[in-house]
Formats: C-alpha cells, structure tokens, sequence
C-alpha cells in the first residue's frame, strides 16, 4: 500500500479519472444549483417581488435568517453523514430544497416566501456544503485543493448564468415558473447523486486521489481501519469547540464567505443605486464570473502548491484591492465622472472574481490539512455551520445597509475593514497537522 508521505501522485494534476470526475461533475452541478436558487437568483427576485409591493429590506433579511436556520440543518446534514451515509444525506437534501422552491413558488405573502426560502436553505447546506464536499474530502484527500479549484467553479458559474436566466424567464414563466423549474432539476440530481455517488472511493473500485500505487486490498484495509478509528476520534465537537483554531478558522473564513455572498447577492442593486442601467450592469457580472471561473481553479492551484493558509492570505488581499477600487468607483459615480467610474468598476472586477473563486475552496481543504482523512468529517461538521453564520451576515450588510440612507459605499467600507481582519487573524492559524490522515 502508497505511503501518503512518499506517493508519486501530483496535487497540481487534475487526473482524478473517470469515476472521480463523476463525483466532481455531481459536486460542480450541486453547488451551481444550489447558488442560483438561494443567491444569485435574487439579484432578479427580490427586486421582482419588490415591484410587486413587497418590502426589499425584508426580503433581504430573510436571507440572513434563513441562512441561520440552515445551521441548524447542517448539523442534521452533518450527523446523517456520520450515522447514515453523504450520499443518503446528499439525496435527500436535495429533495428538501425541491420542496422548498415548490413552497416559494406559491409565495403570495411573507410568511409563505420565508418557509420556501429557508427550506431551499436546509437543503442547499446539505447537497451544496455537507454531503457532497465531505463526498470530496474523502475521494481526493491529497488532492482537495485542486478538486474543490474545480468544483467551486459552480459558484461563480451561477452568478454568470442566475441574472440572464432569471431575468428572462420573469417575464413569461413568472416567479412561480422559475421555481419550480428549479424544483425539478434538484430531483433530476437527486436521481443522479443516488445512483452514481458513493462516500469512499474504495466502495465504488477506485483509489483515493486516483493514486493507483495503491493495492486494493491494502486500500479497503486501511479504509476499514480508518472508520473504525472514526468510531473512537478524539476529536469530539466538544474538544473541537474548545480548540481556538476552529474559532480562528470560523472568524477568517467566515468573513470570506461574508465578502462573496454580500458582494454577489447585492451586485446589481448596487450598482443600479449609482444610476447604471439593467444593460449595463449583466455585462460586468458576466465578466466577474467568468474570471471567476478560472479564478476558482487558479485559486485550487495555489492552493496545492503553497497550502491553504497562505493561500487564503494571498487571496484576502486581492479581495483588498477589489473593494478599494469598487469603493472608489463609487465615490467618482457619485461625483459625476461616470467615464472614470465604469473603468474603476472594470479594473476591480478581476480581482474580484479571484476572490470569488477562492472564497469557496479554503474551509474544505485547511480543515483536511489540520484533521487530515478521518477527522475532517467531525471538525468539518463543526466548522461550516459556524462559518455560514458569519457568511449570511453578509447579505444584512450590504442589503440592509446598502439599501439604508447610508448607501452601500458605507457597506464596502464595513465589508473592506472585515476584510483586513480576516487577513490578520489568517496569520495566527496553525496549520499543523492534529488528526488522522490516510
């Protein structure tokens, strides 16, 4: 059997083969999914609903709420995952958030519109965040820098795709034909995920990161070791909330998250703030996307070359310079110099979108580099419903305040200060490896 420390597999090669890309093209399609229903879609709802009498401020603070309660349902995720199987949990959560986009689409008041949103949230934590990046971190455990560069290629992906779609579709299915378009692509992946997905590679006569210096017997023996010693990990939620990397962690990457759902769920409302058209908004974040794209895979190979910690760091200050040069913008818009505005705006949009193509990657690949193979899944069940709290704050910020008296100028500059803490606290991470890896 390989020895991890002396394999001769490459974290910078993207041959997964054809059974791990299957798993990486179910993630990439779960996490795409998922940022159109309950992010990238509102940049279009809300100010549909808004249209329709509805209050915007309200809407956009049911987001955060939702996201909230979500927590709650990645702990569920989390503990379906551990007693019953990811791909169980995978399924079925994508069946919750069909649910909850059939509950939206009948939407007539707020209570309606609240339980169709915080269901779709419930599941999209389960199919978008849970499941299917524990499914990942079992798979690719060398390799999950690289693979999450590939599979968070969804989130950005989604906000190319979610604003066009969306805005062409209100005008003839209307709000309740957009739901449940999406209802029905959720159960579509559920099909898929169930047939094709399995938690381990070994279970489906594949190698972990492919690395096929691996013998099969030796694979299924210390696979067999490794969750029998998952049984009796050290690492209980208690000592995990007791560790002060996990709040460290909770605190850096939390305000990441922050940054990404704040900016890309408020893009266009912003922007129209200023006095830009509908016209002239869709290009930029077309173009914020799909740098993204590549960002996102440039992001998983920075990751694999220098490690999570310093990649995080290095993409916090290009998230820096992004929000100085949007902030500027917006104070020439407000000056009246739209010409120098619009290319402030362009100039920021690169960085940007490399910010929102990292900002999903890091959780996932630091915590397998602290807990390695076996332990990730306990701290991992810990760590991403306390980032996503902190993440959904985003969404207040720059809806709540930007949509205030305040402006989102103010906004930016909260999101900015957030920013440069998340950088300092990045620093004083130990990433030394604590738990068991293969």
């Amino acid at each position: 059997m390989a020895n991890p420390n002396t394999s001769t597999v490459s974290t910078t090669s993207s041959n997964f083969g054809v059974k791990g890309w299957g798993i990486l093209i179910l993630t990439f399609f779960s996490i795409l999914l998922m940022s159109n229903i309950v992010y990238d879609s509102l940049n279009v709802t809300i100010p549909t609903f808004g249209a329709m009498g509805w209050n915007q401020g309200i809407l956009y603070m049911f987001s955060t709420v939702a996201a909230w309660i979500s927590v709650i349902g990645a702990g569920l995720w989390g503990a379906m995952c551990g007693k019953k199987t990811c791909r169980l949990a995978w399924t079925v959560s994508l069946v919750v958030c069909a649910v909850g986009c059939l509950v939206w689409s009948q939407a007539t008041n707020a209570a309606v519109y609240f339980i169709g949103l915080a269901l779709s949230y419930v599941g999209g934590m389960g199919f978008a965040y849970i499941a299917s990046l524990n499914v990942i971190s079992n798979w690719f455990p060398r390799k999950k820098g690289l693979a999450m560069g590939w599979v968070t290629i969804g989130f950005p992906l989604s906000a190319v795709i979610a604003t066009p779609l969306c805005s062409a579709l209100v005008g003839g299915l209307g709000l309740t034909g957009i739901y449940v378009m999406y209802a029905v692509l959720c159960l579509v992946l559920a099909v898929l995920v169930w047939v094709f997905v399995r938690d381990y590679p070994e279970e489906k006569g594949a190698f972990p990161d492919n690395d096929k210096n691996f013998d099969r017997a030796g694979a299924e023996a210390e696979l067999k070791a490794g969750l029998e010693y998952m049984k009796h990990s050290p690492w209980t939620t208690s000592k995990l909330l007791h560790t002060s990397t996990v709040w460290k962690m909770v605190v850096s990457l939390g305000v990441m998250e922050l940054l990404s759902l704040g900016i890309m769920t408020n893009f266009m409302p912003r922007m129209l703030q200023i006095g830009y058209a509908p016209g002239q908004v869709i290009p930029m974040l077309a173009i914020a996307g799909l740098v993204a794209c590549v960002g996102s895979v440039l992001c998983g190979l920075l990751d694999a070359k220098v490690g999570p910690k310093k990649a995080i760091i290095i993409t916090y200050f290009i998230a820096i310079i992004s929000l100085v040069l949007n902030i500027s913008a917006g104070m020439v818009a407000e000056g009246g110099n739209k010409g120098l505005a619009t290319g402030l705006f362009f100039a920021s949009l690169p960085f940007l979108a490399i910010m929102l193509g990292g900002a999903a990657n890091y959780l996932v690949s630091l915590a397998n580099t602290i807990w390695g193979r076996y332990d990730f899944p306990a701290a991992y069940r810990v760590l991403k419903p306390l980032v996503a709290v902190v993440g959904a704050i985003g969404i207040t910020i720059c809806g709540g305040v930007g949509n205030s008296p305040a402006g989102y100028g103010m906004a930016y500059t909260i999101l900015a200060v957030l920013a440069v803490i998340g950088t300092i606290v990045m620093f004083t991470v130990d990433d030394t490896q604590v738990g068991r890896n293969l």
